[in-house]
């Protein structure tokens, strides 16, 4: 057996540190690719809609603009009831974030437009509402404890409404670092779903 000397050693164990260190830098620069939502929230041209009821794949669909409801049932592959029904509701393009329903009525075709629920919208990095969204939602920040998701509702509630994302820092539990962590995943109400 033939003997390697220290120069060898040391060329080899180089070479696979380089190796490695090369491997750690490509993960890190691709850490972030791929992710549909970033951590300030989504860009202007990103859109996320949940679908369900007399629909053939119900889901949550991603798309570059806000979708139509014609858009939206045709990724999700259209009515269950496709022969015979009457064309869509003219509804505005759906923002992100929506939950849309949507069942055969005698009509035609009945759509309930809301809200997506927290865990959809946290996962997808859309801010939640937080003039609107329930304390199960609001469990759903990261930081935020079902306790506090409470006092969120209750403060709001004796407010009459959050008028900036600041006046959160009121509810007790939520100092500084807290209010830090949690203020992207939050947004004031905007009005309207659609």
């Amino acid at each position: 057996m033939k003997k390697r000397s220290l120069h060898d050693r040391f060329a080899s164990a180089g070479t696979g540190g380089l190796v490695l260190l090369l491997l750690l830098i490509t993960l890190h620069l691709l850490k972030g690719w791929g992710t549909p939502g970033r951590q300030d929230g989504l860009s202007a041209s990103e859109a996320f809609v949940q679908v369900s009821g007399d629909i053939r794949f119900p889901g949550v669909y991603g798309f570059h603009d806000p979708p139509t409801l014609k858009e939206l049932v045709t990724r999700a592959g259209g009515l269950i009831f496709a022969q015979g029904t009457p064309g869509f509701p003219a509804v505005p393009p759906l923002k992100s974030g929506v939950h849309v329903k949507i069942r055969r009525a005698r009509e035609g075709i009945s759509v309930r437009v809301g809200q997506m629920s927290g865990y959809y919208r946290v996962s997808l990095g859309i801010p939640l509402p937080l003039n609107s969204e329930g304390a199960e939602g609001l469990a759903a920040v990261p930081g935020i404890s079902s306790r506090i998701a409470v006092a969120i509702v209750r403060e709001r509630h004796r407010r009459g409404g959050f008028k900036r994302l600041t006046d959160i820092r009121s509810v007790p539990g939520i100092g500084p670092v807290l209010y830090r962590r949690i203020r992207p995943y939050l947004a004031l109400d905007t009005g309207s779903h659609l």
